[in-house]
Formats: structure tokens, C-alpha cells, sequence
């Protein structure tokens, strides 16, 4: 009798262990990535635009080129930011300088588009980036413009520092679902211009 008392209170006390490991390791019965994405909200955020003139291929490689100038300019400031107001502080220091830099991709490019570049809140619909979901609303963000602004657009998060930790890192996220563009993939896909003209569509007319 004493045996079989001895094994039930042995279950008991392995059963109350499991119980309570769960409960600390997995609260209310959520996933990791659940609790992953509902602590990314529209006031905890600091989002990054850049919209193409249009959806061609020249212009969408346009756009990543100028992502990837103004990444690699503000990535070693914004890395070390500890805070939401400090990265705020960053970019509007910055705002200038991401703006010339994008200015002169554009004219690298042989294209004569206007480049606006605004700091402010601004209305996004329900998006992703890599395994996190971000609810529609209103939020902080980085705006880019090239020309019409009428393409597609490219985004990521500036703080928490999402968009690069490592910028590497951070073009290969997939976001809404399509596949990711690298850094530095616009820059091998140029075409060489010649007084403001890609030199392909000049010989086109010869052949």
C-alpha cells in the first residue's frame, strides 16, 4: 500500500513539473511567434519607404539601388541606437545627407527624376517582412519618392533595427511574400549610360 502511495505522488509532483514548465516556457498557450509579432505595433516603430517612378524594370532597380546607398549610410548610426527617440533623432539629422545621397544615385543612373524625401506618419496597409506581420495603421516612417512615385514600393523597419543589423542580412529578408532582392543586385544589373542615355537602347536603333 505504501508503495503505490509512494508512485502516485511521484506522478503527481512529475505531472505539477510538466504543467508548470510549459506555463513559464509558452504563457497562455502562445507560439514564440506569435508573441514575436504582437510585440511590433505602429507606436514601436520606425518604417522605411522607397517607391519607385514606375513598375519597369530599369526604375524597379532604380529604387534598390537607392535603398541600398542610404542603408549602408545609415546603418552604422542607427545600429547603435537604444531607442525609438534616439533613432528619430538620427534620421532627422540625417535627412539632408539620405537625401543627396538618393539624388545622386538617381543621376548615376542617367535619369533626371525628382527625389522628395519626407520624415513623418504615414498610413500603411497590413504588410510583412521575413516572419513578421505588421498590423494596417499609422506609422512613423522614412519616406523616398523617385519621380512619379507610381511603382512598386520597397520597405523594411529602421528601429527596432530590422532593415540591418547587418544590412546583408536584412536585403535577404523576403518581404510581403515575394522573394528578397540582395544588396548590391541593382548595381550589377546597371546598364552603362552615356550622356544621361543607356547606351542598350541607343544601339537598338541600329539592329
Amino acid at each position: 500500500m505504501l508503495k503505490f502511495v509512494n508512485k502516485s505522488i511521484i506522478r503527481l509532483i512529475v505531472c505539477l513539473v510538466l504543467c508548470f514548465s510549459f506555463l513559464v516556457v509558452n504563457p497562455c498557450g502562445r507560439s514564440a511567434n506569435s508573441a514575436e509579432t504582437e510585440a511590433y505595433d505602429s507606436t514601436s516603430l520606425i518604417r522605411f519607404h522607397v517607391i519607385a517612378n514606375s513598375d519597369n524594370e530599369q526604375d524597379q532597380l532604380l529604387k534598390y539601388a537607392v535603398r541600398d546607398e542610404v542603408l549602408k549610410a545609415a546603418s552604422p548610426n542607427l545600429a547603435e541606437s537604444q531607442s525609438l527617440a534616439e533613432s528619430r533623432e538620427i534620421l532627422l539629422s540625417m535627412e539632408n545627407q539620405l537625401l543627396e545621397i538618393s539624388r545622386r544615385v538617381v543621376k548615376e543612373w542617367g535619369k533626371t527624376y525628382p527625389v522628395t524625401l519626407e520624415y513623418g506618419v504615414f498610413a500603411f496597409p497590413t504588410k510583412s517582412y521575413g516572419n513578421i506581420v505588421l498590423p494596417a495603421g499609422d506609422y512613423e516612417a522614412v519616406e523616398i519618392k523617385i519621380g512619379n512615385a507610381e511603382g512598386a514600393n520597397w520597405w523594411c523597419v529602421l528601429f527596432p533595427p530590422l532593415c540591418f543589423v547587418n544590412v546583408e542580412e536584412s536585403t535577404s529578408l523576403p518581404v510581403d511574400g515575394k522573394p528578397a532582392v540582395p544588396l548590391n543586385t541593382a548595381a550589377k544589373q546597371k546598364k552603362p549610360t552615356y550622356q544621361g542615355k543607356e547606351i542598350g537602347f541607343f544601339l537598338e536603333r541600329f539592329f
